[in-house]
């Protein structure tokens, strides 16, 4: 099904999984949720981000520490 919302899906799947959808609440529900999703996504419009591409490189740089993930705090 969620080949289907990316439109992946081959040819015939979908019909099965309709026919699965019509008798499963549970999936359906899946199905219902995931496509909301999947179409929120889509009609989102990406922003501009802080460029953290240093940050992170120089983390990396410095080779593991037990608590590395104090350093990526600024992130946030």
């Amino acid at each position: 099904m969620s080949s289907q919302l990316d439109g992946e899906d081959a040819p015939g799947q979908w019909n099965v999984a309709q026919r699965h959808l019509t008798s499963c609440d549970t999936c359906r529900r899946w199905y219902d949720d995931a496509a909301a999703i999947t179409r929120r996504a889509r009609m989102t419009l990406v922003r501009d981000g802080v460029d953290v591409t240093e940050v992170v490189l120089a983390e990396l740089a410095a080779g593991p520490r037990r608590h590395r993930w104090w350093g990526l705090r600024a992130l946030r």
